[in-house]
């Protein structure tokens, strides 16, 4: 029976790949120790991973977190959870400590292909927007990598914003963070922010299209917006999971030219989609228009 053949490599190959994602993640959170630790060291040998030390200057609790999200996610899922309101405080800590590791992206990749944005940022008074800030690990690590701008999480789970909060009070730059529960489709602001978060993953359909404008006009002139969105290559399986996982949770399956003429619908210039490292989300970029 080839059908049914096809579903036992299925499930075999995804029990490899939960597992040794859970000996690496329990490695680099130091978790594993004696016995267990030596073993979960066997898998990732026989995996070709050396040792957790060999990642190559990457943060080892960020990609402990990384590693474990999706671990996290789809037991949810599977207990019937459909949405980032019914996760559990652990799976939505971890996808927030992974999401964070996008601020050192940002200042490696993103920042010095925005025209005028580094200086912008480093001047007293300057504010960033972070779009679905979640337990608000991402905004906390934006505001230590820039210690001029504050950062304005928004967020519509009390849930969430509870989780924020408690990071926020914990870490060095509670006094440059600020979270709202509010929509960004209802966003106030008008020339307020220098730099503005969407990931579109997180963001439902029509919150998208309605907070895309709203955050076009809450960008000071010259300021500059980034949208995550998921990596559509041509690879079918990739694709297909990119979409599911997003759909799944109530986000926006978005790829980059659609990501494009949202920005440039919302009057905003030069969209483009930059190029991200393997495993890292799409982004598109786009400016106000300086006045």
């Amino acid at each position: 029976m080839p059908g049914a053949d096809a579903v036992q490599r299925l499930m075999h190959q995804g029990e490899q790949s939960a597992w040794t994602i859970a000996a690496l993640s329990l490695l680099l959170a130091e978790r594993a120790a004696g016995p267990v630790g030596d073993a979960a060291r066997d898998v990732l040998a026989a995996a070709g991973l050396d040792s957790t030390e060999s990642l190559g200057g990457l943060d080892a609790a960020g990609v402990a977190a990384q590693a474990a999200a999706p671990l996290f996610q789809t037991a949810e899922v599977l207990r019937g959870g459909g949405s980032w309101d019914q996760l559990s405080d652990d799976a939505l800590l971890a996808q927030g400590r992974a999401s964070a590791q996008g601020a050192e992206a940002f200042l490696r990749i993103g920042l010095p292909a925005m025209p005028g944005l580094a200086e912008a940022l480093g001047t007293a008074g300057a504010r960033m927007l972070d779009v679905g800030v979640g337990v608000g690990a991402l905004a906390v690590a934006y505001a230590q990598a820039l210690p001029q701008v504050t950062v304005v999480g928004l967020d519509v789970l009390p849930r969430a914003l509870e989780l924020a909060r408690r990071t926020v009070a914990a870490s060095d730059v509670a006094d440059r963070v600020e979270l709202r529960e509010q929509s960004v489709a209802e966003l106030p602001d008008v020339d307020s922010f220098d730099l503005a978060w969407l990931p579109a993953p997180f963001i439902p359909p029509d919150a998208l299209r309605a907070g895309v404008p709203a955050v076009a006009r809450a960008l000071r002139p010259g300021g500059w917006v980034m949208i995550g969105h998921g990596k559509f290559s041509g690879d079918a399986l990739d694709d297909a999971l990119t979409r599911f996982k997003t759909v799944i949770f109530g986000g926006t399956a978005l790829d980059g030219p659609a990501a494009v003429e949202l920005l440039t619908t919302a009057g905003l210039a030069g969209a483009m989609t930059m190029p991200t490292p393997p495993g890292a989300p799409a982004v598109t970029i786009a400016r106000k228009p300086p006045a």
